[in-house]
């Protein structure tokens, strides 16, 4: 088993991945049609969106990755700059949102069924625990000339979607591997994440 400095310890490049993944999929996800004005509206905009969509796929790689490590798997996340190129150009040129900044790599001579279903729920059940923080903590929304940034009603609704997208029963998102391992934990996951997403 790994030691704890092993589990959750890091290396230049590895932060570096995650840092810039996170402000290139915050701007993504603020930036409109075209070119903004780079308002104070906007600003606060990108900064809500880091608080809440960084905080979100941050916390849900390292808990993928953390659990690998625990299973004793070496893993470290890596951005995707392709895709982070594809995804800001989509943005800027056809207001269309994508996102694909990266993923944690896992490897282990032999990963048992259970051990990979466990490390794929880590992230979900991550996004599913911060919604519920969100939902629930006392997180003042923003104003500003016109502007009305509702932190805490975003952040839950990015980790919802997050949690359910990644739930998807198609390979190779997590939801895939957790229901190879046992559907009767995915199913119970997953057909309450359809009906927060859908329904609420």
């Amino acid at each position: 088993m790994s030691s704890f400095k092993g589990i959750f310890g890091f290396n230049n490049i590895e932060l570096k991945d995650l840092l810039i993944s996170s402000l290139a999929i915050a701007l993504v996800v603020v930036w409109p049609r075209g070119f903004p004005s780079f308002s104070v509206g906007f600003l606060l905009q990108y900064v809500a969106a880091l608080f809440t969509v960084g905080t979100a796929f941050i916390l849900h790689e390292l808990a993928h990755r953390t659990v690998a490590r625990h299973f004793g798997a070496w893993s470290e996340f890596r951005a995707w700059y392709e895709g982070l190129g594809i995804a800001l150009f989509l943005k800027v040129i056809l207001g269309f949102t994508f996102i694909a900044p990266g993923a944690v790599y896992v490897h282990k001579d032999y990963l048992t069924t259970k051990e990979n279903g466990l490390i794929s729920i880590a992230g979900p059940l991550t996004n599913i625990a911060l919604a519920v923080l969100f939902l629930v903590l006392p997180i003042p929304a923003i104003y500003y000339s016109g502007y009305y940034i509702d932190i805490a009603g975003f952040g839950y609704y990015v980790n919802v979607f997050l949690a359910f997208f990644n739930m998807l029963p198609i390979y190779p998102f997590d939801g895939s591997k957790v229901m190879r391992w046992n559907f009767l934990i995915w199913a119970a996951i997953f057909i309450p994440l359809v009906a927060l997403y859908f329904f609420v």
